[in-house]
């Protein structure tokens, strides 16, 4: 069964990062202290400027999704209870935001990390953006989607990230490739799975249980989960 063809998806940079997640991202408890802050908005000008984001997405069969071997686990499936149809889809800044967070840590490791937590919360807003994109279009055609689930999420191997990629054909369509240890480059991309339904849907977020992500989470060292953001 065909997946069918990839398309690209216009994405509008954002005007302004998200500082507020982005000190999230960087380790602040709470509200960032005024240092903090000054930091990150010091080093969000020159990544901003750096981000060239791409999006691309592909809608197919969930069962044509899965004879693909794309939906391993039983988390991916539970998410798409209902939908008969999936979207997938891969959003990345570009290579010049890897080369600016590299190039802010030379002689400043603050200043890598805080931009290293900017591309983060950048690349969240520009997924988010693309969502909203994919949202209206399935409105006009009086469908309905759930949210995003990613690989890694729950028991959704990371190991689909190459088959994710393929199937979006993002090498070429949005210069996004996977390494042969199921890591994105450029670095600050995300890719996602949103079913499509005719009615509306939630989807189901896995638990921390088993998530391949719960011994290093940032919402879990906070007390949350990624459900409650």
């Amino acid at each position: 069964m065909q997946l069918g063809q990839s398309r690209t998806l216009p994405v509008e940079k954002p005007e302004l990062i998200d500082l507020a997640q982005a000190a999230r991202y960087f380790g602040a408890r709470g509200e960032a202290d005024t240092a903090t802050m000054a930091l990150l908005q010091r080093c969000a000008v020159p990544l901003l400027a750096a981000a060239t984001p791409r999006a691309v997405w592909l809608r197919a069969e969930v069962k044509a999704l899965a004879e693909a071997g794309i939906l391993r686990g039983s988390d991916v499936m539970r998410h798409l209870e209902g939908c008969g149809q999936a979207i997938l889809l891969a959003v990345t800044l570009g290579p010049g935001v890897d080369a600016q967070i590299r190039r802010a840590g030379v002689g400043d490791i603050a200043a890598g990390v805080a931009s290293d937590a900017l591309g983060s919360a950048l690349a969240e807003q520009t997924a988010d953006a693309a969502e909203a994109e994919l949202r209206q279009l399935a409105a006009a055609e009086g469908t309905y989607l759930t949210g995003r689930f990613s690989p890694g999420y729950g028991d959704w191997d990371i190991a689909v990230q190459p088959l994710v990629a393929a199937a979006l054909d993002t090498a070429r369509r949005a210069g996004l490739c996977v390494t042969d240890t199921n890591l994105m480059t450029p670095r600050k991309s995300v890719t996602a799975i949103l079913g499509v339904s005719d009615h509306p849907v939630k989807g189901h977020l896995a638990g921390c249980g088993h998530c391949v992500l719960r011994t290093r989470c940032e919402y879990r060292k906070r007390g949350k989960t990624c459900a409650s953001e």
